[in-house]
């Protein structure tokens, strides 16, 4: 029943990840934004017309709903720092292979150290 759990764990932090990516993808074929009220409406039918950001929404969706079913599952207290730092290493590693981000030596460290402390916050049963 732990590993069930564990796996509904997972569902949103690699769907919140993929969303994330998809916005990335997305904003990069939008050039750039004016942060002005005239550009803030410009840029809504542009949102509509972009897959990768549609695609985004999507995803972003999917994650909140089986967020949820985390949240009967878990304390919120343990699912909350697990999905966040998850996504944080997932969000890095995809970065640097998809968008040719760099990662830093230091970055790598962190992420070790956030992967000891998600095992230090799983419930032990």
């Amino acid at each position: 029943m732990f590993w069930q759990n564990f796996l509904i764990l997972l569902i949103p932090i690699f769907t919140i990840t993929a969303a994330q990516l998809c916005y990335k993808k997305g904003v990069l074929g939008l050039g750039d934004l004016d942060f002005s009220l005239s550009g803030i409406l410009n840029l809504i039918p542009q949102i509509f017309q972009n897959g990768w950001l549609i695609g985004g929404i999507i995803l972003f969706g999917v994650s909140f709903l089986f967020y949820l079913f985390v949240l009967m599952k878990f304390q919120l207290n343990i699912a909350y720092p697990i999905l966040v730092s998850g996504g944080l290493i997932l969000i890095t590693i995809a970065s640097w292979f998809f968008f040719k981000e760099p990662l830093s030596w230091l970055q790598i460290l962190g992420i070790i150290i956030i992967i000891f402390g998600i095992f230090l916050l799983l419930p032990k049963h």
